[in-house]
């Protein structure tokens, strides 16, 4: 299994009409830590995050029928936002959601 990178595009496509943090009750729909550890490969994801398994936040649009998993990447305020497609239940890719470039903020390496 490879990882798929999705564009902004189809990104925003999975959102539906609204999201809604799910991250206390979220049920688990797919292993994403075989997906996970891929993305650690390619440099993307947090060693440390990754060894903990560590989630930010899951997010479920108000259609069930895609959930985003952040996770925490290797810059501040960058995560990497494994989509799921809860009807499927299979992975459809993941997107570099990076604030630092979306709203200006100062981009730092984590230690």
């Amino acid at each position: 299994m490879g990882t798929l990178l999705l564009d902004e595009a189809r990104y925003l496509d999975t959102m539906g009409s609204q999201m809604k943090n799910v991250t206390e009750n979220a049920a688990p729909l797919v292993n994403i830590w075989g997906y996970a550890r891929q993305l650690l490969e390619e440099q993307l994801l947090s060693g440390y995050a990754f060894s903990k398994r560590l989630v930010e936040a899951v997010y479920e649009n108000s259609e069930s029928t895609y959930q985003h998993i952040l996770l925490f990447a290797e810059e501040k305020n960058r995560y990497i936002v494994i989509v799921v497609d809860m009807v499927r239940k299979a992975i459809l890719g993941h997107y570099i959601l990076d604030l630092n470039k979306a709203y200006g903020l100062q981009s730092v390496k984590k230690e």
